[in-house]
């Protein structure tokens, strides 16, 4: 076994009951496409390619350490419908222009965990369910709403339904972790409530609402607009749920604030 690189954060996935329960709620249906990120040493990838069979399920395992890909592609050589590409998840995303929906699944790097989120969330018109591994702080604090919200879960709650499907023990991996992890389920809304070429300028203004997220409402926004929404302008920016930030982006954008 290869030794993990440390600046890749590698801990590996070892416990196949996991990967079962994380395939599973991945809930694949003939016609998907999957990208699973960061195959590694295939543990998930084997679970993954084995339940895709059933529907002719076509999976991109992503891979960025050169070291594993060739072991992987000659480990799954037999199976047409399984692509390993050596890349970096995040130059691969904004690559992939594909039109078809993609389905998402594996344990997250927790050092880049909040960048892979945003880039899911950027191509959320595409993406329709993940199922993740992550840190369990982080798990937790995503699945938050308000009073407990944050910027990152206000972010992932505008598009997807997420939830935290159960705690994954730091001795499921190797080498082991210092902390937990938790699997997460992210299932896209019905009606994205914002337009793709809108997408950053709600993620800047989030970003500006919580920029101060000890100050009241009133030191941030326009109390004029906050009086207008029905928005207590005492509240601090943790309190407030993600339909009355919808309202206040669709009703002023950057404008309304301070």
């Amino acid at each position: 076994m290869y030794k993990p690189k440390k600046e890749l954060g590698q801990n590996f996935l070892i416990e196949s009951g996991i990967a079962e329960s994380m395939v599973k709620a991945l809930e694949m249906e003939k016609g998907d496409a999957v990208v699973e990120i960061g195959a590694g040493l295939g543990a998930l990838t084997e679970v993954l390619v084995k339940e895709a069979g059933k529907y002719s399920v076509k999976v991109k395992a992503i891979e960025i350490d050169e070291r594993f890909v060739g072991s992987l592609k000659e480990r799954f050589s037999h199976l047409a419908d399984l692509e390993i590409i050596e890349a970096d998840i995040l130059r691969w995303m904004p690559m992939y222009t594909e039109t078809e929906k993609l389905k998402v699944i594996g344990s997250l790097p927790y050092y880049i965990t909040s960048p892979i989120l945003h880039s899911i969330v950027r191509h959320s018109q595409k993406i329709t369910k993940c199922v993740l591994v992550m840190q369990k702080e982080v798990a937790n604090k995503i699945a938050a709403t308000a009073p407990q919200a944050s910027y990152l879960s206000t972010y992932l709650h505008t598009f997807y339904k997420v939830k935290v499907l159960k705690v994954v023990p730091r001795s499921f991996f190797e080498p082991e972790p210092k902390v937990d992890g938790a699997i997460v389920v992210m299932t896209e809304l019905e009606s994205p409530p914002i337009s793709k070429d809108k997408m950053m300028d709600y993620e800047e203004f989030l970003h500006n609402g919580f920029s101060k997220p000890r100050k009241m409402l009133n030191k941030v926004f326009s109390k004029q607009d906050l009086i207008d929404l029905d928005i207590d302008e005492k509240l601090r920016p943790q309190h407030v749920d993600v339909k009355k930030w919808l309202e206040l982006f669709q009703k002023a954008g950057a404008n309304s604030l301070k």
